[in-house]
């Protein structure tokens, strides 16, 4: 891998870390005891069924929505951070999906997580993305903020 992931890498892994948090709050929606909880975690994985709908779009018209004129170097330590780190949290998700959490607190702190560094990336993401089409990502942007709201 390089030392800067493209914008279509990060697509990519935007998109399998959606399925991935689908599948996980699949997972904890079908173990919850409480309602209230269940409830959530079907609202969490409902939403990231659709933010991989539309970072799979965005790939699939990659042309339509992504800035090959960027300048290089301007963003290239964030870009590697926040992919080396985006990178780790898939491992994670996939490890919890099978292992589970010793609690539901961990695992709402582990959930809080996700959406943080899903949010650092994909603002990330967006500096690459062409002005006309920055709301589309603008709008996952806020959904993942919106998320970090359910859990207060």
């Amino acid at each position: 891998m390089s030392n800067v992931l493209s914008p279509q890498e990060i697509l990519r892994i935007a998109v399998k870390v959606e399925e991935r948090g689908e599948n996980l709050y699949a997972v904890l929606e079908e173990k919850a005891d409480s309602e209230k909880l269940k409830k959530l975690w079907k609202y969490l994985k409902e939403q990231e069924e659709l933010h991989r709908q539309i970072f799979q779009n965005m790939l699939e018209k990659i042309g339509d929505y992504i800035v090959y004129e960027f300048s290089p170097g301007e963003y290239e330590a964030y870009l590697r951070a926040i992919s080396s780190q985006y990178i780790i949290t898939q491992a994670l998700i996939e490890k919890k999906t099978r292992e589970l959490f010793a609690s539901d607190i961990e695992a709402i702190d582990f959930a809080i997580g996700i959406e943080k560094d899903s949010i650092l990336t994909y603002t990330a993401l967006r500096d690459y993305v062409l002005a006309e089409k920055q709301p589309v990502l603008d709008k996952v942007i806020e959904e993942e903020k919106s998320i970090l709201h359910s859990f207060s």
